[in-house]
Parts: structure tokens; C-alpha cells; sequence
């Protein structure tokens, strides 16, 4: 579907300004101006409560799916301090054209709140939501995880349950992620906006938000690195 002007017009300044932000604090750091470490994990999405009427393919049936996961701190403080929680999803061969991207971050839990990023401690894990919705057949969409029990320690939660809501509306379950981490990073950039989930769109408003800071901080990663190493960011 076509973008329509005046929500591409209001998206470009907030675009701009998060697409400078991202440039400049990527060209400083010499890697990614956001989540510049974290920890690769594989895993398998369960969809156990599919919903057909929701409008992705992948949430309309009973079935396992292979998956990629990356955790990380968003803005890379010092391990010490509360940062914003990160969790990228990867589904091979279940986006619009190729693999599909979902991008976590951790949120409140309510109606209002679930659009607001929130800081965590070391250590700590939470609700993470997709922050902003995604156009689908059964409206409006925005995914959420939520760690199984007793997640907490230097690895990330090794499962999560997968929930879809409408608008505002409630959380409904729909299936469960069980990831193994490993030890090591990975330099693989993930984008909600070029890999969509099939069945789904960004809004234009969101793509126009959204697309400007990933495009600044492939350009600033491009930029001579101060270390060639990358590992695994433990939560502490």
C-alpha cells in the first residue's frame, strides 16, 4: 500500500532527528549507535493459540518455526547501569519478500504504558514489547514477550511467551519462544521495516520515524571500527 504524504511529511522530522542522533553517537563509538553489543541465540517460535483473524500467515495455524534471537542493552551504558532492554526476532522465510524482523524493547506493562521505554537493571528481565503497532488484516498489531519464570542471572531468559494485542486492547497469547544463547555476538543488522512480517505493513508514519535512523547507523558501522573483536555483552 501506498504511503499517504501527510503521514510520511509528519514522520520526516522525527526521522531526522532520530537519523542524526544515530550518525553521530555510531561515528563516535566507531560500531552501532544503538545496541552495539549483546548475545546471538537460536530457538524455535511455538505457535500453540493461532488466530487467524489477526491477519499473518505464521499466526494462523498450529506449528513450530525455526528463529534467531539477539539480546542486548539499547543505548550501551556501562554494564553496571540500568539501559533499555533489547530482544531482536529473526523468522526465516516468513517475512513479506525473505525473513522477517521483529524488534523488542522493554516497555510498561498497561495500555498506555506499553508504548513507553523503560530502564532495567543488570540482570533483570521483563515485558518486552514491539512498541509500536504494525497494520495487519485484524487491525492494528503489537507483539509482546514475556520471560518465563524465574529469568534472572547473567544469561538471557531461555523462554518467552509470545502475545499479540490489538490497539490497546488485551493481551492474548498466541505461542512460545524457547531459545539456547551462546557466548558470542553477531554483526547481522535487523530491520522491522525492509523484512516485515507477511501479512503485516508498517504504518507510514512509523516508516518514515523509523527508516532514517537505520539507514545513519549502517553508514556510521561502515566507519574504520576501534576494535575488530566482538563478544557476547553479559547482562551485568
Amino acid at each position: 500500500m501506498a504511503a499517504h504524504p501527510l503521514s510520511r511529511a509528519a514522520g520526516a522530522l522525527p526521522g531526522a532527528a532520530l537519523a542524526a542522533a544515530a550518525g553521530v553517537t555510531g561515528a563516535l563509538r566507531r560500531d552501532k549507535a544503538l545496541h552495539p553489543q549483546g548475545r546471538l541465540g537460536a530457538g524455535t517460535l511455538q505457535i500453540t493459540r493461532p488466530d487467524p483473524t489477526l491477519g499473518p500467515p505464521v499466526l494462523a495455524g498450529v506449528g513450530d518455526h525455526p528463529c534467531e534471537l539477539r539480546w542486548s542493552r539499547a543505548m550501551g551504558l556501562p554494564t553496571s547501569w540500568p539501559d533499555i532492554e533489547g530482544l531482536a526476532l529473526r523468522l526465516p522465510g516468513l517475512g513479506v519478500q525473505g525473513d522477517a524482523d521483529l524488534l523488542f524493547a522493554s516497555t510498561g506493562e498497561h495500555a498506555w504504558s506499553r508504548y513507553l521505554l523503560t530502564l532495567r537493571p543488570p540482570r533483570v528481565y521483563g515485558v518486552l514489547t514491539t512498541l509500536l503497532p504494525v497494520r495487519a488484516a485484524g487491525g492494528p498489531l503489537t507483539f509482546r514477550l514475556v520471560p518465563g519464570s524465574g529469568a534472572g542471572g547473567e544469561v538471557p531468559p531461555a523462554s518467552y511467551d509470545l502475545e499479540v494485542a490489538r490497539g490497546t486492547g488485551s493481551w492474548h497469547a498466541v505461542g512460545r519462544i524457547d531459545a539456547e544463547w551462546s557466548e558470542v555476538d553477531t554483526t547481522e543488522r535487523y530491520d522491522p521495516v525492509t523484512h516485515a512480517l507477511a501479512g503485516t505493513e508498517q504504518y507510514p508514519l512509523v516508516s518514515a520515524m523509523r527508516e532514517p535512523a537505520y539507514v545513519a547507523a549502517r553508514l556510521a558501522a561502515r566507519l574504520p571500527r576501534r576494535s575488530a573483536s566482538r563478544t557476547a555483552a553479559g547482562p551485568t
